[in-house]
C-alpha cells in the first residue's frame, strides 16, 4: 500500500507543478469572464428591440395602418412597458419633398432603431378591398456577429403580430366572409425586406441572408485560425520538450551554429507548416461551405453585396496569418524553453489556447468596433485577433484597422523573435531556472 501511495504521490508532483496549476487557474478565470461578457451579449441582443415605423397612407385615424400600430402600443402598455419608446414613428425625420429611401438610414439613426416598418400608400386601400397591403421593412446592419440577423426575426414578429390585429379588425367588420378571403385575413399584409448595409441599400435582402453569404468570414475564419495556432504550438512546445528529454538540445546548441539561425529555422519552418494546415482547411470549409449553399442558398453573394477581395486583399490576409503565426510560435518556443520534458511541455500549450479562443469567440458572438474601448485595446493586443477580423476590415474598408494590426504584429514578431533568440543564448534551455537558496548558516 505504501509503494502504491508513493507512486500516486510522485506522479501528483509531475503532473500538478505550479505552472501547471497557475495556468488552469488562469484559463477559468478568463473562461468565466468570457461566460460573463458572451451572457450579457445575449441578453442584449434578445431582449425587446425598438422598431421606428413610416405611415405613408395618409388616412389618419380610421386607416388600419394607424389602427395596428395603436393596438401594438396598447399591447407594450398591458405589460407596463412605455410603448413610445420601442415604436417610434420617423415621420419626423422624413421630409416630404425627396423620396423616402433617400431619407430612411439617417431616419433610423437619429429614432435609435435598426428596423423600420414603412407602409405603402395604397396599405388601406388594399385592405378594404380584401387585397394584401405592402409593408417595407428595412434594417441596419452594422455587423456580421451571430446575432446580426436577429433584426430580421424581431421584424417578423412584429408584422405578425399586426395582422393578428388587422385581420381581427376585418372579422369584426364583416363576419360573413368566403374562405379566400378569410385567408387573406389571416395575412392581410405582405412583408418585403432590404437592408442598410455598410451604407448601401440592399434591396430584397434581409440580415440572416447577409450573415449567411458571410458566414465563412464570420465562423469558419476564426475556428481554422484557432486550430492553426493550437496545432503547431502543441507541436513546437512538445518538440522542444521531448528534444530536451531526449538531449538533441544539448547537442544542438554545441553545433557550430549561430543561434540566431536555429531559432530563423525553427520559426520560419514552422510557419510554413501552419500556413499549409491552414490553406487545406481553408480549402476543406470552401467545399464545405459550397455544398451547404447549393442546398440551402438563398441566391446572396459576396459579389452581389459588393464584398470581394482582390490580389492585393489576399496578400495582406496571407501576410497577416503569417505574421500571427511566428508571433504564436514566438511565444512557444518561450514557454517551450522552460519546460523540464515532453510531459510538463503538454500544460504550457494552454495558455495559447485560451489566447487563441477568446478573441475567436468574441469576434464570433459579437462586434469588435461596437465593443467597449477597453475590451477592443485588450483584443488588440492579443496578436490572434488580427488575422480573425482582417477579411473582415477589408471587406468593410477599415484599413487603419488592418494596417495597424500589421504594424503590431509586425514589432510583436520581432520581439518575440529577439527574446527567444536571447533564451537561446543563455544556459536556460540546458539548466532551467536555477532559484538560489540562501544558506541557513548566513
Amino acid at each position: 500500500m505504501n509503494h502504491l501511495w508513493n507512486l500516486v504521490r510522485k506522479e501528483l508532483r509531475e503532473l500538478l507543478t505550479p505552472s501547471s496549476l497557475i495556468s488552469i487557474i488562469v484559463v477559468v478565470v478568463l473562461l468565466s469572464s468570457l461566460g460573463t461578457f458572451m451572457g450579457s451579449e445575449i441578453k442584449g441582443q434578445m431582449s425587446i428591440q425598438p422598431v421606428g415605423y413610416y405611415d405613408q397612407t395618409g388616412d389618419g385615424d380610421d386607416g388600419y395602418a394607424t389602427y395596428s400600430i395603436n393596438e401594438l402600443k396598447n399591447y407594450y402598455k398591458e405589460y407596463g412597458m412605455e410603448p413610445d419608446e420601442y415604436i417610434i414613428d420617423l415621420s419626423q425625420y422624413i421630409k416630404d419633398d425627396s423620396p423616402v429611401e433617400d431619407q430612411l438610414l439617417d431616419a433610423m439613426k437619429s429614432a435609435g432603431v435598426e428596423s423600420s416598418l414603412v407602409f405603402s400608400k395604397d396599405f388601406n386601400d388594399n385592405i378594404k378591398k380584401l387585397e394584401r397591403g405592402t409593408i417595407d421593412v428595412y434594417w441596419i446592419q452594422t455587423n456580421t456577429s451571430v446575432f446580426s440577423s436577429l433584426n430580421t426575426v424581431i421584424a417578423g414578429e412584429t408584422v405578425a403580430r399586426l395582422n393578428d390585429y388587422i385581420g381581427n379588425r376585418l372579422v369584426s367588420e364583416d363576419p360573413s366572409l368566403d374562405k379566400n378571403e378569410i385567408d387573406i385575413i389571416k395575412a392581410p399584409s405582405l412583408m418585403t425586406g432590404s437592408t442598410f448595409f455598410n451604407g448601401t441599400l440592399q434591396k430584397g435582402v434581409t440580415p440572416d441572408q447577409i450573415y449567411s453569404a458571410l458566414g465563412n468570414q464570420t465562423m469558419f475564419v476564426p475556428i481554422i485560425i484557432m486550430l492553426v495556432i493550437v496545432m503547431i504550438g502543441s507541436i513546437v512546445i512538445s518538440s522542444i520538450g521531448n528534444e530536451k528529454e531526449n538531449k538533441t538540445m544539448e547537442t544542438l546548441l554545441t553545433l557550430p551554429i549561430n543561434r540566431t539561425t536555429i531559432v530563423s529555422g525553427k520559426l520560419i519552418g514552422a510557419s510554413i507548416a501552419g500556413l499549409i494546415m491552414g490553406a487545406l482547411y481553408m480549402v476543406g470549409m470552401y467545399f464545405y461551405i459550397n455544398g451547404v449553399m447549393i442546398t440551402t442558398g438563398d441566391g446572396v453573394s459576396l459579389e452581389s453585396l459588393g464584398l470581394t477581395l482582390d490580389v492585393l486583399d489576399w496578400i495582406m490576409v496571407i501576410a497577416t496569418m503569417f505574421l500571427a503565426i511566428i508571433c504564436a510560435l514566438g511565444m512557444c518556443m518561450i514557454l517551450g524553453a522552460f519546460a523540464k520534458n515532453y510531459k510538463a511541455a503538454q500544460t504550457y500549450v494552454l495558455p495559447i489556447s485560451v489566447l487563441a479562443l477568446i478573441p475567436m469567440f468574441i469576434t464570433m458572438f459579437g462586434s469588435y468596433g461596437e465593443l467597449p474601448m477597453i475590451l477592443q485595446v485588450l483584443l488588440f493586443i492579443i496578436p490572434f485577433t488580427h488575422p480573425m477580423v482582417v477579411m473582415q476590415n477589408l471587406m468593410f474598408g477599415n484599413m487603419a484597422m488592418v494596417f495597424g494590426g500589421l504594424a503590431y504584429l509586425l514589432v510583436f514578431a520581432f520581439a518575440m523573435i529577439y527574446v527567444t533568440v536571447r533564451l537561446y543564448k543563455s544556459d536556460i534551455l540546458l539548466t532551467g531556472i536555477i532559484l538560489k537558496k540562501k544558506n541557513k548558516a548566513e
